[in-house]
């Protein structure tokens, strides 16, 4: 698999019917800054940290390099 922080977190989002937009509402940070980490492929650590707690997800789930 390529090596592509989002990789797996776009196929959690697809599974579960939803997108980016419904993940920055969630976190509450704005659109602009996930399309940054995407386009970056780079998300923080802590970024890592919300996101499992918002999905629901494990750090492993969606990122397997944890």
């Amino acid at each position: 698999m390529e090596n592509n922080e989002f990789y797996l977190l776009n196929l959690w989002l697809r599974e579960h019917e939803r997108n980016l937009a419904w993940l920055s509402r969630r976190l509450e940070i704005h659109r602009v800054t996930l399309s940054k980490w995407k386009k970056n492929n780079k998300i923080p650590h802590i970024g890592k940290l919300a996101i499992s707690k918002v999905t629901g997800a494990t750090m492993e789930q969606l990122w397997e390099e944890v």
